[in-house]
């Protein structure tokens, strides 16, 4: 049955779809247009002068990706829409990637050697994702991150301890930005436009980072997913994130260890559904008047031994805050 489906599948794909490991890659058309290539491959570059309309390229494990690979894929396949590289050998990538101009999404998560992008990445006016998550060894996003117009998903992991002026922070298509393992940053990017357009903010593991801008004035934000995780420096919420008082929904506080108190304007966020406070042992109440919070469905309160006390179902002291909420969980 297993192969029946398969054969079905391929039959439909008309084959446009082909997997290139170590059984070759003999009677298969020309016309394939996405590829995946396993770490037993071989011969890669070879392999891809056989085929011409080629529109994703996703290798995994590319340790006997050989380094005429990139350079075969960037001047044969000029209609490349997807490129994926997990787990690759370079520490650079060669400044001609920046004249793909089709691009829509670059993954290049997991490369721990990576230590530098070229900056001709920003020629990518069509690149809408880009991932370069656990690259623990990039030492700075590209200077001119502002000229990808068109950027809408950025997950990224670097050494950097700040960012320069006209990058991150000028990206107006942003929707949605992940900031993960990043050791040394100490701030969010100074340019705020980025702001305005985001959907979701994820913030994990960055232990030296204060997310208090000094001098910002809070404006209308589209926030609707807001995480943030191992941020010891976080000792309560910073006043900005009143913006999303109209649009924010889900709202997940994770192994912040100095995070003391909920601030009283958390109770005008009317459209917060779910609530998800985890590993935060100095958070001591929630905040007054958390029963205006009429469209709250769930709030997980988990290891964080006082305040879970207090949010005990009718015994607690927090428990009226909380009441009208269908599924309130300990655990």
């Amino acid at each position: 049955m297993h192969d029946l489906i398969h054969d079905l599948v391929q039959s439909v794909a008309q084959g446009e779809s082909f997997t290139v490991d170590s059984a070759g890659t003999k009677g298969i058309s020309e016309n394939v247009r996405h590829l995946t290539i396993l770490k037993s491959a071989q011969n890669v570059s070879t392999t891809l002068q056989k085929f011409k309309k080629v529109r994703t390229i996703s290798v995994w494990s590319g340790k006997n990706i050989d380094e005429s690979f990139l350079s075969t894929c960037i001047s044969r396949f000029k209609y490349l829409r997807v490129l994926s590289l997990f787990y690759s050998p370079w520490e650079l990538l060669p400044s001609s990637i920046g004249s793909l101009k089709h691009l829509r999404s670059l993954y290049l998560a997991r490369n721990e050697r990576i230590t530098a992008l070229p900056n001709s990445i920003c020629k990518l006016q069509s690149l809408q994702t880009l991932i370069l998550v656990e690259c623990m060894n990039l030492k700075e996003l590209p200077r001119d991150m502002s000229k990808l117009i068109s950027l809408r998903l950025l997950h990224f992991t670097t050494k950097q301890s700040s960012f320069p002026e006209n990058g991150v922070g000028c990206l107006t298509s942003l929707r949605f930005l992940s900031i993960w393992d990043c050791s040394n940053l100490t701030c969010l990017p100074r340019d705020t436009i980025y702001l305005a357009s985001l959907r979701t903010l994820i913030i994990s593991n960055c232990k030296q980072l204060d997310l208090v801008m000094e001098n910002y004035q809070v404006i209308p934000l589209r926030l609707q997913k807001l995480g943030i995780r191992k941020v010891p420096r976080m000792v309560a919420l910073p006043e900005w994130f009143q913006g999303a008082t109209n649009t924010l929904q889900v709202l997940v506080i994770e192994d912040c260890e100095n995070l003391e108190a909920l601030p009283g304007w958390l109770r005008s966020f009317t459209s917060l559904r779910r609530l998800i406070l985890n590993s935060c042992p100095k958070l001591l109440s929630l905040p007054e008047e958390m029963h205006r919070l009429t469209a709250l469905t769930d709030v997980w309160i988990v290891d964080c031994p006082d305040l879970e006390r207090r949010c005990q179902r009718d015994t607690g002291e927090d428990w009226p805050k909380i009441s009208h909420v269908p599924n309130v969980s300990f655990e």
